[in-house]
Order: C-alpha cells, then sequence, then structure tokens
C-alpha cells in the first residue's frame, strides 16, 4: 500500500496527471478544491474538508481503496478524519491535517494547532490504528522548532513515527531533502521539512519511503511542495 502526502498549492484538477503517475494507494492533499471535474475520469473515492471551496484539504482513494469522512466524535476545522476501506473492509483511519492560522479557521499557531490536534485525538492515535498525515507547517528548521519538537516527542509517546525519519533512520532536522521551498522577503529562500506521514510503530516494519524530487524534475513549479512518498506492507 502507498500513501502520497503533497500540499498541490491549488488546481489540484490539472495536477491530477501527477499524483497519478506517483501510483497512489490514498493521497492527502493539502490546498485542494472541494470539486474535483476528472474524479470519474480518473476513478478515485474522494473526501474534503474546507471553508474556501477552492482550498481545501482532500483525502482520495484509489485501486479499491475508499474514504469516507468521519463525522462523529471530535472535530477541529484543520483536521478531516477519515475511515479508509479496502475493497469494503476498513483498514485503518486517517486524521488529514493542514493547519492555517486564518481568524475563522484557528487562531492558534502551528505547532499549537498540531499540540491540540494529538491532545484531541491522543486517546485514537494511541489504539494504534490511525495514520497522522499531512502539512503541519511547521518543522525543526523554523522559528517554530521547540514546540515543533514537544509534539514529535508527543507523537513518540502515543506509539506514532515518521515514516521517512524511520526509514531513511534520520533525525528530525538532518533530512537531505525539504518538503516545502518557501520565497521570503527580499527573494532569499528558505527550505524546510514540514509535511509527514506518521504512522503507529506497528506499521514500521518494512516501510519504505521518500522525498519525491520534484523541483528537480520536468515541472518544478507544479508546487511549492514535495511530495512524501510512504510504502507500508
Amino acid at each position: 500500500m502507498r500513501i502520497v502526502e503533497w500540499n498541490c498549492r491549488m488546481a489540484l484538477h490539472r495536477k491530477l496527471w501527477y499524483l497519478n503517475g506517483l501510483n497512489p494507494d490514498i493521497a492527502v492533499v493539502p490546498e485542494c478544491a472541494e470539486k474535483l471535474p476528472n474524479q470519474t475520469e480518473h476513478d478515485f473515492s474522494f473526501a474534503w474538508k474546507g471553508r474556501n471551496s477552492n482550498k481545501g484539504i482532500g483525502v482520495l482513494g484509489f485501486n479499491g481503496w475508499a474514504v469516507e469522512e468521519i463525522t462523529y466524535g471530535p472535530q477541529l476545522p484543520w483536521v478531516l478524519p477519515v475511515r479508509v476501506s479496502y475493497l469494503g473492509q476498513h483498514a485503518f483511519n486517517i486524521l488529514a491535517v493542514w493547519t492555517v492560522v486564518r481568524k475563522e479557521i484557528s487562531t492558534l499557531s502551528y505547532p499549537q494547532q498540531i499540540s491540540e490536534l494529538l491532545e484531541t485525538w491522543s486517546g485514537t492515535l494511541a489504539e494504534g490504528n490511525t495514520f497522522l498525515v499531512g502539512d503541519f507547517n511547521c518543522s525543526i528548521q523554523g522559528p517554530s522548532a521547540k514546540p515543533h519538537q514537544k509534539n514529535l516527542d508527543r507523537l513518540k509517546e502515543l506509539g506514532m513515527a515518521s515514516a521517512y525519519h524511520y526509514a531513511l533512520e534520520v533525525e528530525h532536522g538532518d533530512e537531505p531533502e525539504r518538503t516545502l521551498r518557501w520565497i521570503g522577503p527580499g527573494k532569499v529562500e528558505y527550505r524546510y521539512n514540514c509535511d509527514f506521514i506518521f504512522v503507529p510503530k506497528s506499521r514500521l516494519p518494512g516501510i519504505e519511503a521518500r522525498v519525491e524530487p520534484l523541483w528537480s524534475g520536468e515541472n518544478p513549479k507544479l508546487s511549492d511542495h514535495q511530495p512524501v512518498v510512504a510504502d507500508l506492507l
């Protein structure tokens, strides 16, 4: 089973060809629109959440994998809880996340939103059948390093690990690739690792993961984020 996380930077309907080329079974896509006109053509299951129909967080299921929004239980505006099934049988759940600091969504900082997510869903995550996938918008490389590290420590306590960091045997902050390329004031470029696929430790044996090198490919301007890909047994 392959999980892909990719902040597509909007207009996913024009970029589905690229996502399909990554051969995902499940894809978590921040910054995608509520309506994807190519759903029938590309044959995928789709769940979405957001306050703006042009920009929210989507989860797509392919190849017999289906996704359905979980509408019961705790809800946070920056989290899309999803039930994942394969050929009609429940397999696991995903908490798809895209943190956004905007008054109609949340006034909490990016790491504070992750902290609230972990507090709200701690019991569910500790049960060992829920993945946490998305764009955290915080990393060890940025100004949110200390609160982000506290969230990483809490995830470890809950029995969760980053697929990419486990597979490559690297610590957070020592990654050879970055997932976000951000151009700051004065056109200074900054690179961060803020996109993650966290899985229960029981799912780690045999896992493979990578950051897909979008920026060095033929279409470097598709997004300012590079995809994270994880293959699980």
